[in-house]
This record gives C-alpha cells, sequence and structure tokens, in this order.
C-alpha cells in the first residue's frame, strides 16, 4: 500500500489543513512523525474549550471564548524573538512549543473554531495572515499572532503596511477567504523563504518537492528543482526536471543561461561516468 501524502490530503473534501501541515512536516522534517498523536492533542484542545463556549451564544461570544482560551489559557504567541525560525512552520512544533507565525497560528484557531461548528476561515493579507469569523452583524476578524486580538479593517491595513511596506490603500480583495490549498501553500512557501535565507538546500528541496506535489503545472517548481538537485550534484534528476521546464518554457528569462552552464556541468558530469 503506498503512504497516504500532503496531495491525497489535499484531495479530500472538506480538506483538515492541520492534518495536511502534518503531513508535510513528516515529508520534509520529521520522518518519524505521528501525524495521530498530533491530532489528538488538537482534538483535546477543542474539548477543553467546548466546556467554556456556550453554544448558544452570539458568534462574537463565542469566538472571542475561543480566542482567549488559545491565546491566554493554553499560552498559544507569536514568535517574536525568533520569527524566522523553521519550527514555526511546522504545526507540531507550534503545538509542542505553543509559538508560531501567523498563519500556523490562525490554523489551529481556525480549527477549533469549525470545530465548534462556527464558520471560520483564513485571510490571507500580503505579509501577515489572520482569521475571520463569518457573523451576521459583519465579519469578526481575529490576530492570532498579537494574542488573539480582535481587530479591525483599519488595523488590518497598518498591518500590511507594517509587515510589507505597501502605502496603498485598502483592498478588497484581501478578505476574501482562503482556500486550504492555497493556505498550505503560503505555509509551504514561507517555508521555502526560512531554508533559502539559511541557505539549506537539502530542506529547500524538500519544501519545493511537496510544493510540486500540489502544484505540478507550476513552472518554477520545475524550475527550483532543477536547480536544487543541481546544487545538491544529484545530476540525472536536475536534468530530468529542467529538461522538462524548457521543453515547457523554451522562453523563460533563465533558459540560456541554464542551457549554458547546467548543460554544460550535466555533459561534463556524463563523460565522467
Amino acid at each position: 500500500m503506498e503512504e497516504w501524502t500532503l496531495r491525497d490530503e489535499l484531495r479530500l473534501t472538506p480538506v483538515n489543513v492541520p492534518r495536511a501541515a502534518l503531513h508535510y512536516a513528516r515529508a520534509i522534517a520529521y520522518p518519524n512523525l505521528d501525524i495521530a498523536y498530533y491530532m489528538k492533542r488538537l482534538d483535546e484542545i477543542v474539548a477543553e474549550v467546548r466546556k467554556l463556549v456556550r453554544p448558544y451564544a452570539p458568534v462574537s461570544v463565542q469566538a472571542e471564548a475561543i480566542a482567549t482560551f488559545l491565546f491566554q489559557t493554553y499560552g498559544l504567541q507569536g514568535n517574536n524573538v525568533d520569527y524566522f525560525d523553521p519550527r514555526n512552520s511546522y504545526l507540531n512544533e507550534v503545538l509542542q512549543r505553543r509559538l508560531g507565525i501567523p498563519i500556523t497560528l490562525s490554523v489551529i484557531f481556525i480549527h477549533v473554531a469549525r470545530n465548534l461548528d462556527l464558520p471560520a476561515y483564513g485571510l490571507s493579507l500580503p505579509g501577515h495572515f489572520i482569521a475571520g469569523v463569518h457573523n451576521n452583524e459583519g465579519d469578526l476578524l481575529f490576530d492570532p499572532f498579537h494574542e488573539g486580538q480582535r481587530i479591525t479593517h483599519e488595523d488590518c491595513l497598518e498591518l500590511v503596511q507594517h509587515t510589507s511596506g505597501y502605502t496603498g490603500v485598502l483592498q478588497k480583495g484581501w478578505f476574501m477567504p482562503v482556500s486550504a490549498t492555497d493556505t498550505i501553500v503560503r505555509m509551504l512557501n514561507n517555508l521555502r523563504m526560512v531554508y533559502v535565507q539559511m541557505e539549506a538546500w537539502p530542506q529547500t528541496l524538500a519544501v519545493v518537492k511537496q510544493l510540486y506535489l500540489i502544484q505540478p503545472d507550476e513552472p518554477e517548481h520545475l524550475r527550483d528543482l532543477g536547480l536544487l538537485y543541481y546544487q545538491e550534484g544529484a545530476m540525472r534528476e536536475a536534468a530530468f526536471y529542467l529538461e522538462k521546464y524548457l521543453q515547457r518554457y523554451p522562453d523563460a528569462p533563465e533558459a540560456k543561461a541554464i542551457q549554458q552552464n547546467v548543460w554544460r556541468a550535466f555533459d561534463t558530469w556524463v563523460r565522467g561516468n
């Protein structure tokens, strides 16, 4: 029987985002990760919150009770000290250390809220991920990275300006709920960025493999797989992905450099073997 993968998880309806995130954690960095154990920990958190939330209370009261438990009682918090620690992007580590970045903390908040029948969703603001909850009197917005605070649209604009340097006006498109797959892709892209900054190429390669599983038609994944395999000296694999990349995108900006440098190195490798 083939191993269940992240791609298989994302084909389910609905997608369980925490479980999908644990799948990529196991594939990239924790080969012995017990996914069921961490899902049980999430179930236990849901059970604790359920004791505190009155099911017929207004949505705003229930959502704020969830935020209070997660970010005060349970102690989840944003890692301001070491924001770019890769562990912040692995849900098992976030649950273990109770430290994370906006998107991983939001994933936990959304999962708990949905298990309590609240219509929670993710919002992929530029530079900062937050959580929303549908409400008849106006959607509620929460910033899990900053202690689960209730925030306004104006606060969101300030967050975007602070994190991305944006100088424009508020955009309605920021407040469109993001899909489960896009959430996982953003988590993986965060992780890729961290590993690139660390020049941790084997780990970067492992992340891009997961992205390629989800988005096989994205040209940048073919290119990156080829270049990362080349970086690691895996010439056969490098040639496979770069050739596929150039076949699909012969006019790519990098095409000439790849043909001149990588193919020359590949020819040398072939002659030496």
